[in-house]
């Protein structure tokens, strides 16, 4: 029934009730609402209706009183009564509020159709209004789906969960689907030539398996992919019925096959892959044969062939033989003469320098990237459009571009040169802008740095910028139906016009409040905390979707969806919904990999060996995963790493909104490892570890830890001179107070190409808070990328590492003393805190951990206290889009202590009584190289060959481990290689 009639005849049933004769004109002594608990606020319904105490009553104000209620959508049915009482008359609003949509769920069906798949063939949303018609729509829909799905007659049940105070209803359709059908006959219509049997093994409906819409669908593909293996690509395959039989409880197939015409597709004249035909050609994919297709197969390879250097290239197709049986299409390619685009020129600008017009053309000189540079018409094309867009977005609306080809630039055959002749025409200038209707913000134009302000160039590319800067701040202060309007007009200046904006706010929307549903394990703090919308503040919409994206990034949540409730209905007020889906709180996940590399580490291998041998190491990685711990949104973890070289074990606890801040995240982890990433030991690592990360801004971040680890290194792997083996391998606790700040302005964290990266970490160890060794520690690194051109990045980083030791904790009484030449770490640093470097992440000119101090007698990396690396790259494109190229230099080394980093590029050496010699580590060494990169969604792919210039020498032992402890072997002179050869992932620094 049409609303205006349900007013009428309530406001008719009124006048009835009330005898209107004795009640009209009397004073209104009360006005009540039932039931008390009313979908609109005390003040909301002053607002709407008519009738207040100490006025007249009027059956005017009645009609109108209930026309402005129902308008808001909160009310199904209104009447009104109405008493004498006290001289006057109480009248009584008797209403039945409006229920809307909150959650939908579908339950009892077994997959497929998924829970979210039932829930959106209701076509039920969120906050929309609950109408019988609307559920029977949604039953329908539900029965269709399940229907397509083997289910052939459910039963569903509607089961209403209301929330009065929100006049949310959670609608739960209950389904009892009885046994799914499965495949019967088959009836096959049309020309297929196959035989049922081939079709049902081609398509996989085998009778007695599942009819489900999933395995159709699949079924219907993978026939058209048989037709289209063999050569006719306009097969149509369709199903035209599904017949149930509810006797067998089967479900037949009427199935339509149109196989139509085998099509031959032949390229003439040049030699062109099936694979790039069918990529060009979009006959293969349309399955359609036609002119349009044709042609436009024809422009796909001209443009093909031009990007390859046949610019003259010449393609024309031909139907050579049409039948019901056979379609033959011949391509007839004259490729021309194969060149390369030599020559680029910007002729006639003046407003732009020509870089910047360069920057935007897709038309490229030929380089080491594209031999034979890149051209096309379609790209020269889009170029010239590029170009007057450019200038037409600066207010030259009168510009024209032209182009010039020259076949044989400067008299050479084979080379192409391209102008591009610019006439810019007159400038528009903006003279002055005129705003009208901004009530709300009466601000000057020039407070809000308009685009078309005064004096800048005129376009509508400029309108359009200001037109969204002013509706998003309607919208964000809750008008909702703000438009926008522009004019422009002329001046007597000819160069300079008048722009007019005229805005029209409509009405201010507010929040009535936020309603939060769906969640069972999350607490609501959590969620509140992440909701940028209170009760009675504009109703924005950037606002909305900023808590809906705060929400999915606590990680708990694998839906949220937000709506307003009641969209359609005229309030000033509305309540804004959030439906969230908790994701699973337990996860799992195994991985596996390898790695090749110079290995070692282990009494297995030989003390003659320091620098390692080529060995294979399989990895097993296992991760478990509890999200949302105890409702706050936190996350426990556990990952373990095993393998010839590593076995570990780490449990993390991680609050990532600490202290409910956005801007705090706390971290607790313990470690075990045992590993043999050092050649020279295998150390067992127990760590235990308390981080709060502090964001700062967008660029900056702190972090503050508390680290306490006890490291104990395997006697029997220490490849060193054996009056240390002892010591060295004394358990050490080590426990530090860091932080560190980090500074990240890159473009790409993955692969930067413009800005910088920096940090800087200091550490304090002490017995103060149950450190064994003292000491203090400092790293620092600063690396800065620069886009030289459109194909060139220079990057550069410098690093440092500092290990200052006090006190007396450590091995004081070293009895290495006097067998290091100069090199000699400071003895109160642990083997396992000093550093080491060397390999694919830090020094290329060595391989993995291989830099600075050695062992005197057997060679091996013993690390040090102080570490400095400057690396510089050179990085551009190579091959197409994808591979590119680096040259490098690495300089820097490993030195014994702080005061021993040196710029020197020799290395010394003295002779021993025994005509042996001892080593000083501590110079500079440098290498450079070439690498290549491949670039991939996770990072470019590496591979550097890396040459060390002067790499170092050092004392090695010919013989067992056993020969150096009976002291029956003998010492060489050895060097690390001066090829080094690196694979990994992601850019060096």
């Amino acid at each position: 029934m049409p609303r205006i009639l349900l007013i009428l005849l309530a406001a008719l049933s009124w006048w009835a009730a009330a005898e209107a004769a004795e009640l009209e004109g009397l004073p209104v002594v009360e006005v009540r609402f039932e039931p008390a608990q009313q979908p609109l606020d005390a003040k909301a319904l002053d607002r709407l209706t008519a009738i207040h105490t100490g006025q007249p009553l009027r059956s005017a104000d009645v009609a109108s009183s209930i026309t402005e209620l129902f308008d808001t959508g909160s009310y199904a049915n209104i009447s009104v009564e109405a008493e004498e009482r006290d001289g006057g008359v109480a009248v009584t609003f008797l209403t039945e509020p409006n229920w809307f949509v909150g959650a939908v769920e579908a339950l009892g069906v077994e997959a497929p159709p998924t829970p979210a798949q039932l829930a959106t063939a209701t076509r039920l949303r969120l906050g929309q209004l609950v109408t019988p018609e609307a559920v029977s729509e949604a039953q329908r829909q539900l029965r269709r789906l399940l229907a397509d799905n083997g289910f052939q007659s459910p039963g569903i049940e509607v089961r209403r969960r209301e929330r009065p105070e929100t006049r949310e209803v959670d609608l739960i359709f209950q389904i009892q689907t009885g046994d799914r059908a499965r495949f019967g006959d088959i009836l096959m219509t049309g020309d297929s030539q196959l035989t049922e049997k081939r079709l049902r093994d081609i398509a996989g409906w085998k009778p007695g398996r599942d009819a489900t819409d999933p395995r159709l669908e699949q079924g219907v593909a993978q026939l058209r992919e048989d037709f289209h293996k063999r050569g006719y690509w306009q097969a149509d395959v369709e199903i035209m019925g599904r017949d149930f039989n509810p006797d067998k409880d089967r479900v037949d197939l009427v199935v339509r096959i149109r196989r139509g015409p085998q099509v031959i597709v032949r390229v003439e004249g040049f030699d062109l892959s099936d694979k790039k035909m069918r990529r060009y050609v979009p006959i293969f994919e349309e399955g359609l044969v036609d002119v349009d297709l044709l042609a436009e197969g024809a422009a796909n390879l001209k443009n093909f062939l031009q990007s390859k250097g046949y610019f003259d290239v010449s393609v024309e197709f031909e139907r050579v033989r049409s039948t019901d049986e056979v379609v033959e299409i011949v391509y007839r390619i004259e490729p021309g003469r194969r060149r390369k685009l030599s020559h680029l020129e910007i002729r006639g600008a003046r407003y732009f320098p020509p870089d910047t017009i360069r920057e935007r053309l897709l038309l490229e000189e030929s380089s080491l990237q594209r031999r034979r540079g890149r051209f096309s018409q379609s790209l020269l094309d889009r170029d010239v459009e590029s170009i007057e867009r450019l200038y037409r977005t600066n207010g030259f609306r009168d510009v024209k571009v032209t182009t010039e080809i020259d076949n044989n630039y400067q008299g050479k055959e084979g080379r192409l040169a391209v102008a591009f002749d610019i006439v810019e025409g007159p400038s528009t200038v903006v003279d002055h802008l005129e705003v009208k209707g901004m009530e709300r913000f009466p601000l000057s134009p020039s407070d809000y740095r308009f685009a078309s302000a005064e004096g800048q160039p005129f376009s509508e590319t400029s309108v359009a910028t200001d037109r969204d800067l002013i509706l998003a701040e309607y919208y964000d202060a809750g008008f909702q139906d703000a438009s926008f309007d522009w004019s422009v007009r002329p001046t007597d200046d000819p160069g300079r016009v008048v722009v007019s904006y005229e805005v029209r706010e409509g009405e201010q929307l507010e929040v009535r409040d936020t309603v939060v549903s769906g969640f069972d394990h999350t607490r609501l703090p959590v969620i509140e905390r992440q909701l940028l919308l209170q009760p009675g503040a504009p109703l924005s919409q950037t606002a909305m979707f900023e808590s809906q994206r705060r929400l999915y990034d606590l990680g708990i949540f694998s839906k949220v969806d937000v709506a307003l409730q009641n969209p359609e209905g005229d309030e000033s007020a509305k309540n804004v919904l959030f439906q969230l889906e908790e994701s699973r709180r337990w996860a799992i996940g195994f991985g596996g990999g390898a790695e090749f590399a110079r290995l070692g580490g282990g009494r297995s291998i030989a003390v003659s060996q320091p620098i390692g041998q080529a060995a294979f190491s399989p990895r097993v990685t296992v991760e478990l995963t509890r999200l949302n711990l105890r409702g706050k949104g936190n996350t426990f973890g556990l990952r373990t790493r095993i393998s010839n070289l590593q076995q570990r074990a780490l449990l993390t606890y991680e609050n990532p909104r600490f202290t409910g801040s956005d801007n705090w995240k706390m971290i607790v982890s313990g470690l075990y490892d045992t590993s043999r990433n050092v050649r020279t030991f295998t150390g067992a690592r127990a760590e235990g570890a308390f981080q709060l990360e502090h964001r700062f801004s967008k660029f900056r971040t702190g972090l503050y830890r508390y680290t306490y680890r006890r490291t104990t290194i395997n006697q029997d792997t220490l490849q060193i001179t054996p009056l240390l083996v002892p010591l060295s391998s004394q358990p050490v606790r080590a426990a530090l107070f860091s932080g560190t700040y980090i500074e990240d302005r890159r473009d790409d964290p993955i692969d930067a190409t413009r800005g910088s990266f920096n940090t800087v970490d200091l550490g304090f160890a002490s017995g103060y808070w149950g450190s064994q060794p003292d000491f203090f520690r400092f790293l620092g690194q600063n690396s800065t990328y620069y886009h030289l051109s459109r194909k060139l990045t220079l990057a550069r980083t410098t690093q440092v590492g500092l290990l200052t030791p006090w006190g007396d904790k450590g091995l004081l009484d070293d009895p290495s003393a006097g067998l290091f030449y100069g090199s000699s770490p400071d003895p109160r640093l642990p083997l396992s805190e000093r550093f080491f470097s060397g390999g694919a992440n830090s020094h290329r000119g060595f391989p993995f951990n291989q830099a600075g101090p050695r062992d005197p007698t057997t060679g091996f990396p013993i690390g040090g206290g102080a570490q400095f690396l400057n690396s510089i790259e050179l990085r551009f494109p190579l091959f197409g889009e994808s591979i590119g190229g680096v040259l490098f230099h690495d300089a820097g080394n490993v030195y014994s202590k702080p005061g021993a980093i040196s710029f020197r590029s020799t290395q010394r050496r003295r002779p021993t009584e025994d005509g042996s010699e001892l080593f000083d580590y501590d110079y500079m060494v440098h290498a450079v190289g070439f690498g290549l990169r491949y670039r991939t969604p996770v990072g470019p792919v590496r591979i550097d060959l890396a040459y060390g210039i002067n790499t170092p020498r050092f004392v090695g032992y010919a013989g067992s481990y056993q020969d150096l402890i009976n002291g029956t072997g003998s010492v060489r002179t050895q060097k690390v290689s001066s090829f080094q050869f690196h694979f990994s992932l992601g850019q060096t620094f």
